[in-house]
């Protein structure tokens, strides 16, 4: 999934890297989607500490978070007057080449296959990570962990107090069972108030979903170039389902769209 070369895969001396993993809902022509990003890099190289840098600067402008008063950049919330610290946000985002982004989309459907479509994504990140990724970090979708905050997507009122991290634990093991994930890679579900790598997956989500929401490619100018994306077709259990509905397609052709011209 990253842009790994095959001798930095085999030399001992090489940093493991971390995959930070966020996601999204958008609404397109009677069909909703679910956007999930996986932000690849090496948390401790000195770009990606620049970028967190950068980033924790535009958060010190956003209103503080959860009980604790924390500062934190969380993309819906960036609109209107804020707007353009998204975009800001983004363009720091864009500027960091040591990072791999990838995005995977799947079609939703019924609300109840909510928790089947997140978890076909989350096979699809998971089964094409990098060889040297060490640990995978979730935001977290329990609210006992994200403390006074909105439940995340899926999580409706009727459930918004059961634990839902453990529906990814589990297709994670049943992956690893299968020999389809590495036996020893790190997961780690986390509040993205205080992890803010975290940031980076969702500033990517969110514009991609707003991307393809409105059908603007103009929307993704600042991080076409930086983005791999993808539809998510198969299971934990690794069948096969319905053939792609093209929708990756569509996001992709909106990336190219706003890409330099350069690369086109």
């Amino acid at each position: 999934m990253g842009n790994t070369t095959s001798s930095e895969r085999t030399d001992p001396k090489v940093r493991r890297r971390h995959a930070f993993i966020d996601e999204t809902e958008r609404n397109t022509a009677g069909d909703r989607w679910y956007l999930m990003c996986a932000v690849t890099v090496n948390p401790n190289s000195y770009a990606t500490l620049e970028t967190i840098r950068d980033l924790s600067q535009i958060a010190q402008r956003q209103p503080t978070t959860d009980r604790l008063h924390r500062h934190a950049i969380h993309s819906k919330e960036m609109r209107g007057s804020r707007e353009t610290d998204l975009f800001d946000a983004e363009e720091i985002i864009a500027a960091d080449k040591s990072m791999h982004i990838d995005v995977v989309i799947r079609r939703i459907g019924h609300t109840k296959r909510f928790e089947d479509t997140r978890q076909v994504c989350v096979t699809h990140l998971m089964t094409h990570l990098d060889s040297d990724v060490q640990m995978t970090m979730f935001d977290s979708r329990d609210p006992l962990e994200t403390k006074t905050r909105k439940p995340k997507p899926g999580v409706d009122p009727i459930t918004r107090h059961e634990l839902v991290n453990h529906h990814d634990l589990a297709t994670i093991n049943q992956l690893k069972t299968g020999g389809r994930v590495k036996a020893d890679l790190d997961i780690v579900r986390a509040n993205d108030v205080g992890n803010p790598h975290l940031w980076i997956p969702d500033v990517v989500a969110y514009a991609c979903g707003q991307a393809l929401a409105s059908g603007n490619p103009q929307r993704l100018t600042r991080l076409a170039s930086r983005l791999h994306i993808s539809e998510a077709v198969t299971r934990p259990d690794s069948t096969e389902l319905a053939p792609s509905t093209g929708i990756a397609d569509k996001l992709e052709t909106l990336r190219h769209q706003a890409s330099p011209k350069t690369e086109q």
